[in-house]
């Protein structure tokens, strides 16, 4: 399944980057309604080629998992793919391959997606299809064992035995205490084998019904051609009452963790700090200024603070930076560096000193050349229907109002010097955070 996290991430950085006339051109061709059973669709027309991306995005997500049910929509997401009482088995994966579709799913803390990129005249095949499992799914006691021990499998492979994800997990958990966002996609290894099949039947009919929904259509069609598809077959399932949402608490800003780990298989330790951060859901207003931050910081090799502590001080191999806004409840912000020592054990000291000359450097000239370079990039989002119906899908399952893409250009042009500057004092001083420093394992003991 794809990894949504990164995917978001790298869209987001070309998101914020149209310049004015692009800008107008191209938010005039995302249109959305409502159906009657409450089902939100959000069409982008795109004539350049006879292809559109459908994606149904499901609001729900890990963190609506109940504790001890850890994994489920998880599960859920790969007992989908397991047939209906129309189509059984793996009739639905075969359909979609014999018409050239390009289709899978993911799953993540906030939301779970199923998607097909397809020739337009076979959209109606996609739709149809989609449409029957939202209301449909047939989950049998075979399918179900099966498909729980894939998950498991999935589990075992991806954290278990990958150090890297297994250090990343744990900097999670410690972060976010209490929050929903501790928890794992994945569930854990006790919690995935604990999971029964009338946990499964239960979280489906919960949450799978088109008021819980949002149904993209990007690519070449007019908004009242997806509307007549919509409602021809979506439109007559029923919506569901709504499931109550869970807590999502607000993290003390004088939090601050470290975490140091020592695991076998680590071919390369690294230093990880992640900031929990304002997102379009706790503050708008915000989200602009540290777009330019992370532009400004660290997303390419010309940045400085690559410039200080790889070519320079020759601390680290490399050093990225990124900045997530589109969340249920914080956006985070994240420094992920390379140590040239494996040894090294004050990253901190060198991540600082190279910050602190960023900032220092830092002036109207610099501001100016990231912003533009942010509106520049954003033009090429155009073209892409793919990325664009992931984007906005993501924007609207999250409650974020996809009419906020029309507020980017004039936030990006905004924001001043002292913006940055007082943002990125506060994510220093005032937001909840963890350091995290993971280091190679030498020898035969186990710590």
């Amino acid at each position: 399944m794809s990894n949504i996290l990164r995917k978001i991430l790298v869209v987001l950085v070309c998101f914020c980057s149209l310049s004015a006339a692009k800008a107008k051109a191209y938010f005039e061709n995302i249109h959305q309604f409502k159906l009657d059973n409450g089902l939100q669709v959000v069409v982008i027309e795109n004539h350049k080629a006879p292809i559109v991306k459908q994606m149904l995005f499901y609001k729900v997500g890990s963190i609506d998992e109940t504790v001890g049910k850890g994994g489920l929509a998880h599960l859920l997401e790969h007992l989908m793919f397991r047939g209906t009482s129309q189509f059984s088995g793996n009739q639905f994966n075969d359909i979609m391959e014999q018409n050239g579709a390009i289709s899978n799913a993911f799953t993540s803390q906030d939301v779970t997606a199923y998607h097909q990129l397809i020739d337009v005249s076979r959209l109606e095949t996609a739709m149809a299809l989609e449409a029957d499992r939202m209301e449909n799914l047939q989950i049998t006691d075979e399918n179900f064992e099966a498909e729980r021990q894939i998950v498991f499998q999935e589990r075992k492979q991806r954290i278990d035995n990958n150090p890297s994800a297994k250090f990343y997990e744990a900097l999670k958990k410690t972060l976010w205490q209490n929050h929903p966002y501790a928890r794992q996609v994945t569930g854990e290894d006790a919690e995935i084998l604990n999971l029964k099949r009338h946990d499964a039947i239960d979280f489906y009919q919960r949450h799978y019904a088109p008021n819980n929904a949002v149904l993209v259509l990007s690519g070449d069609l007019t908004p009242s051609q997806a509307e007549e598809l919509a409602q021809k077959y979506y439109g007559k399932i029923a919506a569901q009452p709504s499931s109550a949402k869970p807590d999502l608490p607000h993290l003390p800003e004088e939090y601050k963790a470290s975490l140091s780990m020592k695991l076998p298989d680590v071919k390369l330790g690294r230093m990880v700090n992640i900031y929990a951060a304002p997102s379009f859901n706790l503050d708008k207003e915000k989200v602009y200024a540290l777009e330019v931050l992370a532009e400004y910081m660290g997303r390419d090799k010309n940045s400085p603070l690559y410039q200080k502590i790889v070519i320079q001080d020759k601390k680290a191999l490399d050093i990225d930076v990124n900045y997530n806004p589109i969340s249920r409840s914080y956006g985070t912000f994240e420094i992920v560096l390379v140590p040239t020592d494996e040894k090294e054990t004050n990253m901190s000291f060198w991540l600082n000193r190279a910050w602190n000359y960023a900032m220092n450097k830092f002036d109207h000239e610099q501001l100016e050349m990231t912003k533009q370079k942010l509106l520049a990039d954003l033009v090429y989002l155009e073209d892409n229907p793919d990325n664009i119906a992931e984007l906005i899908g993501y924007m609207a399952a999250t409650d974020v109002d996809v009419t906020t893409m029309k507020e980017y250009e004039t936030g990006i042009r905004k924001v001043t010097l002292d913006d940055v500057v007082a943002i990125a004092q506060t994510l220093q001083n005032n937001a909840p955070q963890i350091s995290g420093l993971l280091h190679p394992q030498k020898g035969d003991s186990h710590e």
